[in-house]
């Protein structure tokens, strides 16, 4: 198996002091109080490849590579002429819906019908009091069916009513599922950080998955290394403070300060992995970032410091 630290350093041994580049001079060695790993490795622990999410034409690619973006910044959109013609569909029928959910019109004209049908019944029965059979039997059926009907009439406006409620709710259903497919044509930056490349460019079709962007966040990394379980202890390691050396060109060194965040069982080679997670900076006077991912780098691991919260 591969090592991501070559070697290890034990506390007598002198580390060199890890200076800004705008140090003239280094300054003299120290002892180390902790294990010292060479040949870590740095990884990034924010990245994403940004995908479409629908098939389309791209309308619009905002970032070029180098750009900083936001977490929810727009990335790219795809064509959404479609679903916008949707949405405007089903919030035409949501307002129909809905004023038709708030009207009462029918029912209170079916109510009204009503009325007048059990006032002409009651006029009828009245009138043959008065005079039997003036009206007959035949048309008394009648008047009673008419004020049945207005009865039931009563009972389908309240239905029809209820029914349009329930479709207030399909038709928001029906806006809130176009309002998606929108959303979904939109390539938004998951977390604030960097554009490393651009696949895509505007005016290009794309299917599902088709890879857009790649973004990076460079604020944060983490370094990777192995000690040897015979020297230190797993609890003289974890959580303790770190400082990430890395040598750049022209005998520059920079440093990193962090923490260590996972350690893990020994493995078969007596050694076991400790994950260190470092706060990137810029150098001095520069607008570039000092660690990379896949950098090989040199940790300190403060094992006489307490664990950093």
């Amino acid at each position: 198996m591969k090592r991501l630290c070559a070697g290890l350093v034990w506390a007598s041994v002198a580390v060199a002091e890890i200076v800004p580049a705008s140090a003239q001079q280094p300054p003299a060695g120290r002892v180390a109080t902790g294990p010292v790993l060479t040949d870590c490795l740095v990884t990034l622990t924010d990245e994403a490849r940004l995908a479409a999410g629908e098939a389309g034409l791209l309308d619009e690619v905002l970032v070029k590579p180098g750009d900083r973006v936001a977490q929810g910044q727009v990335i790219a959109r795809i064509n959404a002429d479609q679903p916008r013609s949707e949405l405007e569909k089903a919030g035409a029928e949501l307002e129909q819906a809905a004023e038709k959910s708030n009207s009462d019109v029918d029912v209170r004209f079916a109510i009204a019908s009503k009325d007048v049908a059990s006032v002409e019944l009651q006029k009828a029965r009245d009138a043959n009091v008065r005079s039997p059979n003036a009206f007959p039997e035949v048309e008394i059926n009648r008047l009673k069916l008419t004020e049945k009907k207005a009865e039931l009439q009563i009972e389908q406006a309240n239905l029809e009513r209820k029914l349009a409620g329930l479709a207030v709710a399909v038709k928001k259903a029906e806006v809130q599922a176009a309002e998606i497919n929108i959303r979904r044509r939109e390539i938004k930056a998951p977390f604030a950080g960097q554009v490393e490349k651009v696949a895509k460019n505007r005016g290009e079709w794309t299917q599902p998955g088709d890879f857009i962007a790649h973004l990076i966040s460079p604020d944060k990394l983490e370094v990777e290394g192995y000690v040897k379980a015979a020297d230190w202890n797993p609890e003289q390691v974890r959580g303790r403070p770190v400082t990430v050396e890395v040598r750049l060109a022209a005998g520059r060194r920079e440093q990193a300060e962090g923490r260590v965040t996972f350690v893990s069982e020994v493995q078969e080679h007596g050694e076991y992995r400790v994950v260190a997670e470092v706060a990137n900076h810029k150098s001095p006077g520069s607008d570039e970032w000092v660690l990379h991912g896949g950098q090989i780098v040199t940790m300190a691991i403060h094992s006489d410091r307490p664990p950093a919260p």
